[in-house]
């Protein structure tokens, strides 16, 4: 083996160390177990072949699962990339304090998802919230929690997640704002275009790979999201917020259904590995466009 291959195999070491037994292993342990029936109580574990995937994709908590995190993603992604272009729109032309105004986009996106599930869920809470407190104070009539109200706590979930991201799309699209030549501003403005055309003509075509790419990492968190919302809601009221992922770590932990727990795990991730092989093909698509052109 040659220096360049030892010095590279010494630097990819500690990445293997850490890769193998905390996320290679148990992903492939995962894998196989959704095909037995294994649980940690039994000693020996048969293969059932796809019956485990069968009875998930019958189960009807599981198709609501489903439809939740697909509401949840899509509108949460949509807006989360609206509000964080616009942001870094607002924040392109220079003023006082616009540095420390960027270090703060940061501190949503700081705050752990189970971190951000307490401090909303708290904050929310009727009676002993803030912002309860603060209608009290104002006379103002304190009402329950959107977040246990059917009908409101998707909707307040994903408002909450918007919060969290939404800077983050802003701090990471303002560079890329900002590296546009001031020229093409400055033409589209002398020639009556609107914040619209400005928007579609001088803004978004260089911005599209990375719009695309920060699209695609929203979207795969988004279809596993689940330590938010248990914080969050747990899933509630009923089951207006279960997702996926939260419905695998109910069966696997709370019920101790490890054989559902994981072939539910698996579906998430094969759907992450769907939207991130769209991402592929539609970066190969769009780059052959570019250099056609």
């Amino acid at each position: 083996m040659t220096g360049p291959a030892l010095r590279t195999s010494a630097l990819l070491a500690p990445l293997v160390v850490l890769v193998v037994p905390f996320l290679v292993w148990p992903a492939v342990f995962g894998l196989v177990a959704s095909f037995t029936s294994y649980t940690p109580l039994e000693t020996r574990a048969q293969f059932v072949g796809l019956d485990n995937y069968a009875a998930i994709l019958s189960d009807p908590q599981f198709v609501i699962a489903s439809r939740n995190v697909l509401v949840f993603t899509a509108t949460g992604v949509a807006a989360e990339l609206v509000l964080g272009f616009a942001i870094a729109y607002l924040l392109r032309q220079p003023f006082q304090g616009r540095a420390l105004v960027r270090i703060a986009l940061l501190v949503p996106w700081l705050v752990s998802p189970v971190a951000n599930g307490v401090l909303w869920h708290f904050l929310l809470t009727p009676s002993i919230g803030p912002l309860d407190y603060a209608r009290g104070w104002a006379g103002l009539p304190i009402g329950p929690s959107p977040l246990g109200v059917s009908g409101l706590a998707l909707p307040a979930a994903i408002a909450i997640d918007v919060w969290r991201k939404a800077p983050l799309v802003g701090f990471l699209v303002l560079p890329a704002m900002l590296a546009i030549p001031r020229e093409r501003w400055e033409t589209a403005t002398l020639e009556g275009a609107r914040l619209a055309d400005r928007v579609r003509v001088v803004a978004l075509p260089p911005l599209v790979p990375l719009l695309l790419t920060i699209g695609m990492l929203l979207v795969g968190d988004g279809l596993g999201v689940f330590d938010s919302l248990l914080t969050l809601t747990g899933g509630g009221p009923g089951s207006e917020t279960i997702t996926p992922g939260l419905y695998a770590y109910q069966q696997a932990f709370r019920v101790n259904d490890w054989r559902l727990g994981a072939t539910a795990g698996w579906l998430v991730a094969a759907s992450v590995l769907v939207i991130g092989a769209a991402y592929v093909r539609a970066t190969r698509v769009f780059v052959r466009d570019a250099y056609a052109h």
